[in-house]
């Protein structure tokens, strides 16, 4: 990228700061002419935009930032964030803070004005740098004008999206046109990459923990190199992308011949690329929406929304043929050599080592080590180069560095792409920080197994965000009418999303609340996480931390969201050694029962029977039942359990169809109180009344049963290789 571009680049970015620097306000004068602070200026008004109304002039001071919540899905609140830092603990939305947001503004503006007086000329890692330290540091702020009353907008949203606007407008005007707000100036762009649950889920061998981490890092960093290398060849900037997650990505590009070129021509290469490597396990589709300024505004009321209703028709549309005419024959003529053997780990036919293992798997088995570290960058880099690494379409490949090597790598021009993953800012950072929700408590099923509470058994949960899509399409539509239903908006809320699922879920782990053990101690989950994308996640562990994570994540994320989405989820318990795929499908159907249930906001356990709405589970299961059941065992001592167990045979004749066996359960209930201490007594009564009582209820019944597995789960001993 020539320096020019750089420098406008960089001016569009900071200019919403340029009433608070003069020192930044001198710079933007230097490096832009008037033609390109128009466009910039034009930039700034689209993205602080309310139904077309937006600031007309610059703040020179911030405010606490609004929740973008507060107005999400029809909620009508008035939280704010509290100024700080981006840290792994949830920043909750809440009342008005004492904290005055303008200090760490002045700092923030310190660092940068050190940062661009330097004497280094300006470059793509000081461009890195600037936007981690404004992301890291400036989304709690807002710019404090009267023209936005719920300043919503933080200041680094509105600077990235005002930089990615004024880089649209750059391309697709020339100097002398006149920019008009109904030219379709703006795509925005998707990709979707199917497959990717398949290519994750297919190890079945030992290892498998490790190996299902290390796959899901490996296309995470796979798509963050795609989005790199199209916004490389535009000369665009990580501005311009909207959201990343889970296999789907939306950018803001230019509408111009040559944007429309480029990125048919690079799918086209990777798509290529892609069956060479995993014939048809991965392949990617791509459609894109012009689009207005007026448009990207809801200018008239409801064309924002078409915008996105165009580009998922034609991404349906070109779902439903993939393949075209050259795919296809190479997919025929994909011949494998002599030596091409069954992997013994991800089970693909291909070319194998001595080990009867793949090129791939191999990678990823000496790389896993270093993809667990947060002090490892990983570095994109010719085939060629000598270091070994993982294949990347675009005769590239990845490997891992210590951070003294990325910064030679990149110096010497060796590294076309830097990443790292969850780091704090730091002046001498290099690349682009991902955040990656990366936490592992163990990388051994058996390790996870072991140590659980009672019965030895390994959990998983899979969860789903409920009706994304709606809250993406119409979530801001009803408060004010659709005159909130602006792009800025989406991009924050998509922003919020991915910092919950990528980054904070590593805090929920390390910081565990809830627990179905009365008297357990809160230490950090015996927990690995396979993969937390943008709305959804996957994660395995002992099966008593997992249902008590999945209490945290769903309060945690009910007070980040402030009740705006609901959460679905399926846990499913199984011994170690049990197929992994068979795990993934079996927990899959379990989070599409909750998906199912009513409306949703559910989670399932171990079968479709047991399914819940949060509350319930929280308060009825575990709470009321779960606490009785305790109860009535301390009343009889080593004689509890059989009754219990001879309860649940009783209770599950009567779902079997049969009719309830009054007269048994009232006898199993009474044959052994207590003959002495009336207190004992009266307590042991008391439990028998709510007992009976429950078991005559369908709901209380079902309720009861899971409370009673959950209960005899926790007290069974080693009993590891006992059938459930």
């Amino acid at each position: 990228m020539n320096d020019n571009k750089m420098g406008f680049i960089t001016c569009s970015f900071l200019y919403c700061l340029s009433k608070m620097s003069p020192k930044i306000n001198e710079m933007i004068k230097r490096e832009s002419d008037s033609d390109k602070i128009k466009i910039i200026d034009r930039a700034y008004k689209i993205a602080s935009s309310v139904n077309g109304n937006s600031a007309t002039t610059l703040a020179n001071k911030v405010t606490e930032c609004s929740s973008v919540f507060n107005i999400l899905n029809g909620n009508n609140q008035n939280k704010v964030y509290r100024p700080q830092s981006l840290d792994e603990e949830p920043n909750y939305p809440c009342d008005k803070t004492n904290i005055d947001p303008n200090e760490q503004l002045s700092e923030t503006i310190n660092k940068l004005e050190k940062m661009l007086c330097s004497d280094k000329p300006l470059d793509q890692n000081t461009l890195d740098n600037m936007l981690w330290l404004c992301s890291s540091e400036l989304t709690c702020l807002a710019p404090d004008t009267e023209s936005n009353n719920l300043k919503d907008i933080s200041l680094y949203d509105l600077m990235k999206m005002t930089c990615a606007f004024s880089l649209c407008m750059q391309s697709y005007y020339s100097s002398s046109k006149n920019i008009s707000d109904d030219d379709k100036s703006f795509l925005i762009y998707s990709i979707d990459i199917s497959g990717i649950q398949n290519f994750i889920y297919c190890i079945n061998s030992k290892g498998a923990l490790k190996g299902l981490r290390a796959r899901s890092f490996y296309l995470e960093i796979l798509f963050e190199f795609i989005i790199d290398s199209i916004i490389a060849k535009l000369e665009l900037c990580r501005c311009n992308v909207l959201y990343v997650g889970g296999g789907h990505t939306y950018l803001i590009l230019p509408n111009t011949e040559n944007t429309l070129a480029v990125v048919s021509d690079l799918l086209t290469q990777l798509n290529d690329e892609l069956i060479s490597f995993y014939d048809n396990s991965l392949y990617a589709v791509s459609g894109y929406s012009r689009c207005s300024a007026d448009e990207l505004m809801n200018c008239p009321d409801g064309s924002y929304k078409e915008i996105f209703a165009r580009l998922s028709e034609m991404i349906s549309s070109r779902k439903m043929s993939k393949y075209n005419c050259s795919d296809i024959k190479k997919l025929n003529s994909n011949k494998k050599n002599d030596h091409s053997r069954e992997c013994v780990i991800c089970k693909r036919l291909t070319a194998v080592n001595n080990q009867g293992v793949c090129g791939l798997c191999s990678s990823l088995e000496k790389l896993s080590d270093s993809i667990i570290s947060r002090e490892t960058h990983f570095a994109v880099v010719d085939k060629n180069c000598e270091i070994s690494g993982l294949e990347l379409p675009f005769s590239k490949k990845l490997i891992a560095v210590s951070k003294q090597q990325a910064v030679s790598l990149k110096e010497s021009g060796q590294a076309y792409f830097i990443y790292s993953k969850n780091q704090p800012y730091n002046e001498d950072q290099v690349g682009t920080n991902l955040l990656v929700g990366d936490y592992v408590s163990s990388n051994s099923f058996f390790k996870l197994v072991d140590s659980s509470e009672g019965i030895k058994r390994l959990a998983v949960i899979r969860a789903d965000v409920d009706n994304l899509g709606q809250s993406f399409v119409n979530g801001f539509k009803k408060t004010g009418n659709g005159k909130y239903e602006t792009i800025t908006r989406t991009s924050i809320f998509s922003r919020k999303l991915s910092e919950f699922f990528k980054f904070h879920i590593n805090y929920l782990l390390n910081n565990p609340e809830f627990s179905i053990a009365d008297d357990k101690q809160k230490s950090p989950r015996n927990a690995a996480i396979v993969y937390s994308g943008g709305d959804d996640l996957f994660v395995v562990g002992s099966w008593d931390d997992i249902i008590g994570f999945s209490v945290d994540l769903n309060n945690s994320l009910s007070r980040f969201v402030q009740g705006t989405i609901t959460l679905s989820a399926g846990i499913g318990i199984f011994p170690d050694k049990y197929p992994l795929t068979s795990m993934a499908e079996q927990t899959g159907d379990l989070e599409s029962i909750s998906k199912g249930y009513e409306d949703k906001n559910a989670i399932t356990l171990f079968d479709k029977s047991g399914t819940y709405h949060w509350n319930e589970f929280v308060e009825c299961v575990i709470s009321e039942k779960m606490n009785a059941l305790r109860e009535f065992i301390d009343c009889h001592d080593s004689k509890g359990k059989s009754m219990l167990y001879n309860m649940l045979e009783l209770i599950r004749q009567k779902n079997d169809g049969d009719r309830l066996n009054i007269a048994r359960m009232a006898y199993l209930l009474a044959r052994n109180r207590p003959t002495s201490d009336n207190d004992r007594i009266k307590k042991h009564m008391e439990l028998e009344r709510k007992l009976y009582n429950w078991i005559q209820s369908d709901n209380d019944r079902k309720e009861l049963i899971t409370a009673i597995y959950i209960y005899v789960y926790m007290n069974r001993g080693n009993e590891k290789n006992e059938n459930q």
